[in-house]
């Protein structure tokens, strides 16, 4: 075989790389591989052929299909070697590649799969039994052994042969599974494509006629590419989400106006003699002084959870989006302090550098003597507190970025905020240039803040008792609490700041509501995934009897001391706007939907009309075990449909599964496709709902959505999970918006 090292001399001589098959190879074109793809396969081969023996061993095998070492992976490789000397050849290569390509003919992919699973054309109940174990354990999926038992033998009385035996071709039709489609191998997520579609390397050695410089180009294209891709995702968003866009344009064009504003508290003779330093210092002087109230002002959360409950200012002012407004407003704080700081050290080093008659003629407060430079800058009021503050805010801006991951240094920074606005208000005291003024223009948000702040104390002083604290699966931690009189009024999707006061009596942590309104108490579901929230599982672990049990018990005696702060605004609670909604969840991000379903089915319940007439529930998770959480309210969901049908549509998405049209999870995939169609029951959850082992194909869905629904003018999409899931609802949202008139949908997402 041609070694790397003669591709590089060949390259190295003209500039160029052909790569051609050995007419030992040519013989194994075939049906579906085209010749350039089997071009590909062979310098893939032949790469990754370490001893450059024709033969690939089994670390070779995995490398070269970008598999994960596994019990799945020995099957395979075992599969591959026809011969059982240890290696695979090119032929045994190619050849068992093809019956798993998407184009192979079924016949070639069910034999291959017999082949894999060590059967025969049919199989006993104890053989099937052993596959289905074998791709659970591949799949991650717990089923009971009675449960799939019973599937088993119902399925074996209804087609099975006279001895007792069924044939998997019989199987896969019985079961509504094409083997042209479900018996392919998924690698790097895009089939036996993913082989052929290798990093740029493999694909320059491989086949075509490629330049010194094409990987320059490539790279260019590539930034181009990352470049446009996000100037698509900011204009799918101002498409989608009008009127942020306008009102970020309305608070860009203030605070750019602000600036000449400042200039114009130049005094006389000012310019002429500190130059482009006053310009700079009293200019972004006043951006500040409208800026920093405006940052306050957004995180008054109280105040704009009473705001929100108007459908009109709901429409009108942005107030999902107070978070993002509020990290705009604090980076133009960090550039009009730099601004300002740059022209105030251009001031005083004209101060320490002219007469001291000359200075005192220009400065507001007289100078006793002369001071230096270091002097003015490190003993003056305007000097220290400046520095003091921009200690404060290289504190706490850096810090942000570890908001997700370590959640208390991110709170605990913050709260220099304290110390931030104390030294503001200090900082002009010092009367060099100017009056103090930022006192007077902070009065009035500096009050509503404050009123916040003490409103917020009064509630979180509340007295609240623990009724129910359990660990469930997958490390989430159910809490219920009673619910204070000062929190009478809660609307579904809402959160609250939680505090245990065993872990911190200082650390607030937010979370949303799982309860509904109608219930006497507060509830939320805590995933394990920082220090504090591992602190509070671990706790409540220790202070429960059984932690594997599944019911909750009420009337036991909690050392748990909990507070709450709130409850405040949230996106979810605008669903009532709409008639038909649309909850899209991943993992723990199904908290505010279940809130909303409960107090639907409440609401549906004791009146016949109510706003909402349909709603899609769409969840997303990587564990099965996540689907525990929130099984009955799916439940009840699904039983109402029958008082009222098609009123909850649910779909679950087991992501952390082989997909169902991958071969690694077919058998299974065969038998809970005739389990649900023959009782309508999912073997994986005994919901009504059928969990699939699929990402949501957001696409398929929102176009489906659109042509059941057009007479509706708008339908609400609410989102509460990871932000990847979140850009491709967005762009599919805005796609689809395009595509047709009516409906239009409202894409809000949940911001913390």
């Amino acid at each position: 075989m041609t070694t790397p090292r003669n591709r590089k001399k060949n390259e190295s001589n003209g500039g160029h790389v052909h790569t051609t098959l050995p007419p030992e190879a040519e013989q194994y074109l075939r049906y579906p591989f085209t010749r350039q793809d089997l071009e590909k396969l062979y310098c893939r081969f032949e790469r990754e052929d370490g001893d450059n023996n024709g033969t690939l061993n089994k670390e070779e095998f995995i490398a070269i299909l970008h598999l994960k070492k596994g019990p799945f992976t020995d099957r395979l490789f075992q599969a591959f070697d026809d011969n059982d000397d240890g290696v695979i050849s090119f032929k045994e290569f190619v050849e068992n590649l093809c019956a798993l390509h998407q184009r192979a003919t079924p016949e070639d992919s069910l034999n291959f799969a017999k082949k894999l699973y060590g059967v025969n054309d049919t199989v006993s109940k104890e053989e099937m039994m052993k596959m289905l174990q074998t791709d659970m354990e591949q799949n991650n999926v717990r089923i009971s052994e009675e449960s799939i038992a019973e599937a088993v033998n119902a399925l074996f009385s209804q087609h099975a042969d006279e001895n007792g035996r069924l044939d998997l071709g019989k199987l896969m039709e019985a079961t509504g599974m094409n083997a042209k489609r479900n018996l392919s191998l998924d690698i790097r997520a895009s089939t036996i494509g993913g082989l052929l579609k290798d990093d740029k390397q493999i694909n320059h050695d491989a086949h075509c006629c490629y330049e010194h410089e094409k990987p320059d180009i490539e790279r260019t294209r590539d930034s181009w590419k990352k470049r446009w891709k996000k100037t698509y995702v900011v204009y799918h968003y101002a498409r989608v989400h009008p009127t942020v866009i306008i009102w970020l344009a309305i608070y860009l064009g203030i605070t750019a106006g602000m600036f000449p504003v400042g200039m114009t508290t130049i005094e006389p003779g000012e310019r002429e003699f500190f130059g482009w330093g006053i310009v700079l210092a009293k200019g972004f002087r006043v951006v500040l002084y409208y800026n920093v109230p405006l940052i306050f002002l957004l995180m008054c959360r109280t105040i704009m959870a009473w705001l929100r409950r108007s459908k009109f200012l709901t429409e009108i002012f942005p107030f999902d989006s107070n978070i993002t407004f509020h990290r705009i407003v604090g980076w133009v704080i960090i550039i009009a302090a730099l601004g300002h700081t740059i022209g105030h050290y251009k001031d005083f080093y004209e101060i320490a550098n002219n007469p001291l008659p000359v200075v005192n003629a220009i400065l507001r407060t007289p100078l006793d003597s002369p001071k230096s430079w270091g002097t003015l800058l490190f003993t003056t009021i305007s000097g220290v507190t400046g520095h003091l503050m921009w200690l404060c805010l290289l504190l706490m801006y850096p810090l942000t970025f570890f908001r997700r991951k370590n959640f208390e240094v991110f709170w605990a920074s913050h709260h220099l905020y304290i110390v931030f606005i104390v030294l503001l208000l200090i900082h002009g005291s010092g009367q060099l240039l100017t009056w103090p003024m930022f006192y007077l223009i902070f009065a009035v948000p500096g009050f509503l803040f404050l009123f916040e702040r003490l409103f917020r104390l009064f509630k979180a002083a509340a007295k609240t008792e623990v009724i129910v604290a359990k660990p469930l699966l997958d490390e989430v931690t159910l809490l219920r609490v009673t619910k204070p009189r000062v929190m009478r009024k809660v609307y579904p999707g809402q959160w609250v700041w939680i505090r245990c006061r065993n872990i911190s009596s200082f650390e607030w942590h937010p979370f949303t509501l799982t309860s509904a309104p109608h219930e006497e108490f507060l509830e939320i579901h805590a995933k394990a995934v920082g220090a504090w929230t591992k602190s509070l599982y671990e706790l409540v672990v220790e202070q429960s009897k059984d932690p594997k049990e599944e019911k909750l018990e009420s009337g036991k005696s909690f050392n748990l001391k909990i507070d709450v702060d709130g409850p405040f605004g949230a996106p979810a609670q605008n669903f009532k706007n709409y008639n038909t909604v649309i909850l899209f969840a991943g993992g723990i991000g199904v908290t505010p939907f279940a809130s909303i379903i409960k107090h639907l089915l409440h609401k549906m319940k004791v009146k016949r009309e109510y706003p909402v007439q349909k709603v899609l529930f769409y969840w997303s998770a990587r564990s099965q075990k996540n689907f525990t959480w929130f099984s009955e309210v799916i439940k009840e969901a699904e039983e109402f449909n029958e008082i009222r049908p098609n009123t909850f549509s649910v779909e679950l998405f087991f992501t952390g599964a082989t997909k169902e049209d991958d071969i690694r999870s077919v058998m299974l995939t065969s038998v809970l496709n005739y389990h649900y169609e023959e009782k309508q029951e999912c073997l994986v959850s005994g919901l009504g709902s059928r969990i699939r082992f699929n990402r949501p194909n957001l696409n398929k869905i929102l176009d489906g959505v659109a042509k059941e629904h057009p007479n509706e003018k708008k339908i609400g999409i609410f989102y509460c999970g990871p932000p990847v899931l979140a850009r491709g609802l967005l762009h599919e949202c805005h796609a689809v918006n395009r595509k047709y008139d009516q409906p239009k949908f409202n894409f809000l997402k949940e911001n913390f």
